[in-house]
């Protein structure tokens, strides 16, 4: 059976598109972490108040979060270039892959599924376009900034140069009825105003294991942030929310703070969007006796555009809604 796996997974790994591998799937799955954190430390809680502004401008602008608990200059930056991504992300280039591989042997059951989604985008303006249409510093001490773009300037001269990359891995795999699930998401955003020299840079991955948490990290301009001690407890007044009709059901939790609810509330299911255009590119099954052993591949690449369109907090849960489009 070994064998016959070894020959499978080889064969998959030959037969990778090329575009794809350019991406190096294996060695970002290869480095996710298999442990928990340490959390030796006691977890302090914070409370934080929601102003209304945080629910009218989202569909509007495009919305930066900083991390908990940094200097201003930090935070403000931090949040800036959050929303400079989230505003380059609006229209990008989307590759992924799919692969499910099951082995049932009477009522054993062994399977792995994984899935890997990359996001890219590269998004020219000049800073005199970039309009800061409201801000606000949380009682948690992040700092939240909404951008919009006014290309109405008469005499742009500070070019601004946004890189963005996001990355979206998913594994779910089961063996004598133990079940595995890991979800990763990184970020590599990237900000350079060429006649100010200024540059800012941000590798941030967030990892989930069934659902709990694992680990958290996050470097801005290669200095560590460190947030994990941290855990916040949202009050937001349900009368500066719309329609939460069917929110609740698939919220992310706010208690890492609302940038890491944010983006992975969006980018699981900009994810979940984008997988239903790849297209079937393999099938291999052979059957004898009880024993199946099935091998299914998928995969895409195009262009795509998404807006945010709504938000809602109910009970420390953060869900969103987006709208996606495919070019």
């Amino acid at each position: 059976m070994r064998q016959l796996y070894t020959y499978i997974i080889l064969v998959f790994i030959i037969s990778v598109p090329s575009f794809f591998l350019q991406s190096q799937p294996r060695e970002i799955i290869n480095k996710l972490p298999d442990y928990t954190q340490n959390t030796s430390n006691s977890p302090i809680p914070l409370k934080s108040q929601l102003p209304c502004g945080f629910y009218r401008n989202i569909a509007t602008s495009a919305i930066g979060i900083s991390d908990v608990k940094l200097d201003s200059t930090t935070a403000y930056n931090q949040a800036y270039l959050r929303a400079l991504s989230m505003l380059a992300l609006q229209k990008g280039l989307a590759r992924g892959m799919s692969d499910f591989f099951s082995d049932t042997n009477g009522k054993d059951i062994s399977s792995n599924y994984e899935e890997l989604c990359e996001l890219k985008s590269d998004f020219c303006t000049t800073s005199e376009n970039i309009k800061v249409l409201d801000s606000f510093m949380l009682s948690s001490g992040e700092f939240v900034l909404f951008l919009g773009i006014d290309s109405s300037s008469i005499t742009p001269t500070n070019q601004i140069k946004i890189n963005c990359i996001a990355t979206i891995y998913y594994k779910d795999s089961e063996e004598n009825g133990r079940r595995k699930i890991i979800n990763k998401i990184s970020f590599d955003n990237s900000l350079s105003a060429i006649d100010k020299n200024v540059n800012h840079y941000e590798k941030t991955t967030y990892v989930t294991g069934n659902n709990r948490w694992i680990s958290n990290e996050t470097y801005f301009n290669n200095k560590k942030i460190e947030t994990d001690r941290f855990k916040i407890f949202y009050d937001s007044s349900t009368e500066c929310m719309g329609d939460t009709t069917g929110f609740k059901e698939f919220g992310t939790s706010t208690v890492d703070g609302l940038w890491f609810a944010l983006v992975n509330s969006v980018y699981r299911q900009l994810s979940a969007k984008i997988k239903e255009n790849f297209l079937k590119v393999k099938k291999v099954g052979d059957q004898y006796g009880d024993k199946l052993i099935t091998l299914n591949r998928e995969s895409g690449y195009f262009r795509f555009s998404f807006n945010l369109l709504d938000a809602a907090i109910l009970d420390n849960k953060l869900t969103t809604k987006i709208k996606v489009n495919y070019q």
